[in-house]
Order: structure tokens, then C-alpha cells, then sequence
């Protein structure tokens, strides 16, 4: 493919990429814009409104399968899928940060500018069929999160959130460098010359491969286990969750879940022939995520930090379908039910995320359980949908959540993972527990001095991610099969290595 070419088949992120810096320009040079205490965000949702239908007309094509920029990035319907979803939490995120930043007096371009790149990175992600481009993609969001987190400038806790995570994503990110270079040796054989392509490095993976290349991709898995906030490697989330923005907190939790969990579909889906070598380390650690995430969740009192290690217990459900990738017969179901369920993870935990900037006054955030005790009484419709969104993390019918659950269950049984498909049942009933506390804390509990008593000041854009997340999550909880045919093109990665 020419340069051209390459650059239409990625036109989505060109387009987010122009748009960012159109708002840093828009912010830095005109003395209307800054003037405006929306003009950035509503450039920003033009922009992710016009890349979406971009990727939805594409949809309507036989499917293209472009190895764009010499193979480096993989375009294909598990690309536009993975893209769509992300594109639909980039629109909620840029609407909750409407509200949030008006609230709390943060308006400044940049952090627009900020989540259109840090979205690019995850799109980057997606596509990567490359581990130096998944590298790069990884960088790219995570710098851009790392300044998200510590936007609140005079916010203490935010700025040793973000902090942590620098310091924490800079020694995963190593881990990830390391383990590449490890693989590039790896893959070094019979004189050639050693391999970061995952399409050839399929070809040189012999049965029985080297020490090195299994170290080198153990070190991958630590690096993308990080972002994907899997246990042992999800230390750092309850603590950057609670201390971020909560509007970032809200993207933070979704998009790059998303961009760490398609990554690790696409490079487990080039490993299926040395499947008996890692597939028992991460049943492991899916039991290990599913168990702590949902444990730690029981004892939390502050609502972000219990959908932190809500966040990880559901990366932990994530992983099923990865593992299930494993199995001939099952990987197809297994590549749909994870993409289901990024996108039902996607709606309810912004919505979730959305609610808690809605009920937030201009001087205080609502975090912790006793900021949302009696809240039906103040403002009913609040309390019911975040209700939806609880019972829907909770996998309750008739939600979105059920129904991304019941598809991993049945992958894991297709594929034999018999532990997996036991453990996701028990803790389920668990993280019904949490959630439901939630319910039972808005509906009857009485109301305290400490409660806040105002919401948004600016609610609009809030208002709108809360519906439309509610509206989808009950929708594609009734009806999945809307979705079905995006998501069963997507399984066309197997048949594209």
C-alpha cells in the first residue's frame, strides 16, 4: 500500500489527530474561543461524530483487510468494531467533560485536546499489528492520561494520583520495552533476522519456542496486563481512579480497557499454536483478578474506588474470552462475546461514572457511598438509572450486562475452561452484593448533613451520556442481536492473521 492508502485506512485516527490539534490551536491563537466555555468540546464531538461515521459507512463495505504503513497496523472489522466502541466513549467523555469542567472551573482547550489524542492512542492500540507500534499506541495514550489525571492543577489528591501513575506506568512501560526486544531475539532463527510483526512472527514460532521469545512475550503480557489493570498488576488503580477528575476517571476506566483488552485479543490470536504455554498463566491470573477485583470491592466506602476494583474484577471476566481464544472451536464466539462485552462495559461504566459528575456541586465531588444515601428523594430519576447501570455491572436482567456475561460463560464452557466458567458464576453472585448496597444506600438510607445537596451547574451534557448509556445498556440488554452483525464481521480476525 502507498502512503496515501495507509493513511485512508487509519482515516478515523487522522481525523481525531485534526481535530486535537485544531482545538490546541483553536485555544492557543483565538481570542473568541477561550471566550467560549464550550467551543472546545463541541469541535471535539463534531470531530468524533464525523469519525464515527466514517468507520460506520466502512461497515457497509465488503471488508476491507489493509496491512497498512508495510504491516505495521492491521485495519479490518475487528479494527472498525474496537474503533466504534471507542469513538462512542471518546462522544460520552468529551459530553461528561462539558459538565465537569464547567462545574469545577477547569474550561481550558487542553483537556480536550488531551482525550482526542489519548483516544487515538487506544484506536493505535487496536490496530497494532506491530509491538513496536503497540509501544508507541501505549505511550501515547498513557502520557496524555497521565496528564489528564493531574488536571485539577490545586487538587492534592489528584496530583499524587497522578504521580503514582506516572511512576508506575513508566516501570510497566519498561516491562513492555524489554519484553519486546526479548521477543525480537526470540524470533531470530535459522539466520534471520528477528521479528516485532506479529503476521511473521506467527510463520517462525516453532512448537517448542525459545526461553527468550516466552520471557520476552511473559513481559508483553505484564505490560498490557498494567493498562488492562489485571491482578497482581492493578495496585495502581484504586488510588488513581479515586484521585482523578472524575470525568477522566470515567474514560480512564473505559477506553483503556478497551484499547489493552483488543491488543491482547490480537496478539493471543497470533499464539494459538504455542496455546498449552500460556494459556494456564492467565487462567491464573483471571481467577486471581475475578477474586481480589470483586473482594476489595466489598469493603470500599467511596463509590470510585469501589468501581476501581469493580474495573478489575471485570478485566478479570475480560480475560475469559481471551483465554477462551485458545480453542479452535471457540475463538470466533470468543472474539464476539469480548467485543460484546467491552461495549457493554463501555456504556455502564460511563454511565455509572456520569451519574457521579451529575450529582457533584461546584465544590464538591460526589465520591463515597454516603454522598448518594436517600438520593431517590432528591432526584429520583438519578437514583434509577444509576440503578440500571448497577444492576447491569451486577450482570441482572434484563441489561446489557446479563447478556456480555452469559456470552463468556458459554465461550468458556465451548472451550473447556471449566474453572473459569465456575469462578465468573461465584463472583458474580458477589459483585451483586456491591452493587446492590448501592441500590439499597440511594433508595433507603436516610440523608445526612454531609450529604451534598446540589448537582451540576452546567447538567446538560451529563444528562445526555446518562440516558443515552441507560437507553443502550437496557436496549441491547432486551435486544443484542442490533449489534450482532458488527461484532460477527469482527470475528474475520481469525481468518486475517
Amino acid at each position: 500500500m502507498t502512503n496515501f492508502q495507509s493513511l485512508n485506512a487509519i482515516l478515523p485516527v487522522v481525523i481525531i489527530a485534526i481535530t486535537g490539534m485544531i482545538v490546541l490551536l483553536g485555544e492557543s491563537c483565538l481570542a473568541f474561543w477561550r471566550r467560549s466555555a464550550s467551543a472546545s468540546g463541541v469541535v471535539s464531538l463534531l470531530g468524533v461524530i464525523v469519525a464515527g461515521m466514517v468507520v460506520l459507512f466502512r461497515l457497509d463495505e465488503p471488508m476491507l483487510h489493509y496491512k497498512a504503513f508495510n504491516g505495521a497496523l492491521a485495519v479490518g472489522p475487528f479494527t472498525q468494531a474496537c474503533t466504534l466502541i471507542l469513538l462512542l466513549v471518546a462522544g460520552l467523555s468529551v459530553l461528561v467533560a462539558l459538565t465537569y469542567l464547567d462545574n469545577r472551573g477547569l474550561n481550558q482547550g487542553e483537556y480536550y485536546a488531551l482525550l482526542l489524542f489519548a483516544t487515538c492512542g487506544a484506536i493505535l492500540m487496536c490496530a497494532a499489528n506491530d509491538l513496536i507500534v503497540l509501544f508507541v499506541s501505549v505511550e501515547l495514550l498513557s502520557v496524555a492520561l497521565y496528564i489528564l489525571t493531574g488536571f485539577a492543577k490545586t487538587d492534592k489528591k489528584g496530583q499524587e494520583a497522578a504521580l503514582k501513575y506516572f511512576l508506575l506506568g513508566s516501570f510497566a512501560a519498561g516491562f513492555l520495552l524489554y519484553g519486546i526486544a526479548l521477543v525480537l531475539g526470540g524470533t531470530s532463527i535459522s539466520g534471520l533476522v528477528g521479528t516485532t510483526n506479529l503476521t511473521t512472527m506467527t510463520a517462525r514460532i516453532p512448537d517448542t519456542p525459545s526461553f527468550m521469545f516466552m520471557a520476552g512475550l511473559a513481559l508483553v503480557l505484564v505490560g498490557i496486563g498494567f493498562k488492562a489493570a489485571l491482578a497482581p498488576f492493578h495496585m495502581w488503580a484504586p488510588d488513581v481512579y479515586e484521585g482523578a477528575p472524575t470525568s477522566v476517571t470515567g474514560f480512564m476506566a473505559t477506553a483503556v480497557k478497551i484499547g489493552a483488552f483488543a491488543a491482547l485479543l490480537r496478539i493471543i490470536s497470533h499464539l494459538t499454536g504455542i496455546a498449552h504455554f500460556w494459556l494456564p498463566a492467565l487462567e491464573v491470573i483471571a481467577v486471581l483478578t475475578m477474586v481480589l477485583g470483586n473482594l476489595l470491592a466489598v469493603t470500599q466506602v467511596n463509590v470510585k474506588r469501589m468501581l476501581a476494583y469493580s474495573s478489575v474484577a471485570h478485566a478479570g471476566y475480560l480475560l475469559i474470552a481471551v483465554c477462551a481464544c485458545s480453542s479452535t472451536v471457540a475463538r470466533p464466539e470468543a472474539l464476539q462475546a469480548g467485543l460484546f462485552y467491552l461495549l457493554a462495559y463501555g456504556l455502564m461504566t460511563m454511565g455509572a461514572f456520569a451519574v457521579l459528575v451529575y450529582l457533584s456541586s461546584r465544590n464538591h465531588d460526589c465520591e463515597t457511598v454516603q454522598d448518594i444515601a436517600g438520593l431517590v428523594k432528591k432526584e429520583p430519576l438519578a437514583a434509577y438509572l444509576m440503578a440500571v447501570f448497577m444492576l447491569s455491572l451486577g450482570g441482572i436482567p434484563p441489561t446489557m450486562g446479563f447478556v456480555g456475561k452469559w456470552l463468556l460463560f458459554s465461550v468458556a464452557m465451548q472451550a473447556h475452561l471449566v474453572v473459569l466458567a465456575v469462578t465468573l458464576a461465584i463472583v458474580s453472585m458477589v459483585a451483586v452484593f456491591y452493587y446492590l448496597r448501592i441500590i439499597w444506600t440511594m433508595c433507603f438510607q436516610d440523608r445526612s448533613a454531609e450529604t451534598v445537596g446540589a448537582t451540576s451547574v452546567a447538567p446538560t451534557g451529563v444528562q445526555i451520556t446518562i440516558l443515552i448509556s441507560a437507553a443502550m445498556s437496557l436496549v441491547l440488554g432486551v435486544l443484542p442481536a442490533i449489534v450482532y452483525p458488527m461484532l460477527s464481521a469482527a470475528q474475520t480476525l481469525v481468518n486475517h492473521l
